[in-house]
């Protein structure tokens, strides 16, 4: 097996350890989602069972970075689709070791991508833009919004993803939060990764 991907596996393993996908209220989805750092995800233990991939990337990337391995963190707008009417933003992470490229992709759900090679986006969702941000400007204290040298997530967006809304997202996110919701995705998934490479 692949000592690179086996090294994402374990990162991705401990990341899902670290931070249980579970039900927030929406009080929390409008405080936490896309405003919290590498570390206060770690030390709250959760993430939204719904849209999770910028607090499991966050902290892949933190444990990443803990192992001497240099990483870009992969920001990806999406264009609508039929099912979300919106852009939408999607992270991952794209890694080099032995002179080779990797990528760590929390897809959807509870499925992990990891595979050889540079992460080239979602091919099943039409792209707006990818903006890739060198790992050794994160640090793990700061929100996104920070680190790339905002005081607001607000001014990010309206900077870098102009055609992203993040009250478009949270208010979805409400429209589809329920504990019938959650209860049906912990019955399909569990806690279990799916870990495809």
């Amino acid at each position: 097996m692949d000592k690179s991907i086996e090294l994402a596996k374990e990162i991705a393993l401990e990341t899902n350890k670290r931070v249980k996908r579970v039900y927030w209220t929406n009080e929390e989805i409008k405080k936490n989602f896309g405003r919290r750092s590498a570390q206060e995800i770690i030390k709250n233990g959760t993430t939204c069972f719904m849209n999770p991939c910028l607090d499991l990337t966050l902290v892949s990337a933190y444990l990443m970075s803990s192992k001497g391995v240099e990483y870009d963190l992969i920001i990806e707008e999406h264009l609508p689709t039929q099912e979300f009417p919106f852009n939408r933003l999607h992270f991952a992470i794209e890694f080099k070791n032995s002179d080779k490229n990797y990528f760590i992709n929390y897809k959807r759900n509870n499925e992990v991508h990891i595979f050889k090679g540079n992460y080239d986006g979602r091919e099943d969702i039409p792209k707006a833009g990818m903006l890739v941000v060198p790992g050794e400007i994160i640090n793990p204290y700061r929100p996104i919004y920070k680190n790339l040298g905002y005081t607001a997530l607000e001014d990010l967006i309206k900077d870098k993803f102009t055609g992203f809304s993040i009250e478009n997202i949270i208010n979805r996110l409400k429209q589809d939060n329920s504990l019938k919701n959650f209860n049906s995705y912990k019955e399909r998934y569990g806690e279990e990764l799916n870990i495809i490479t």
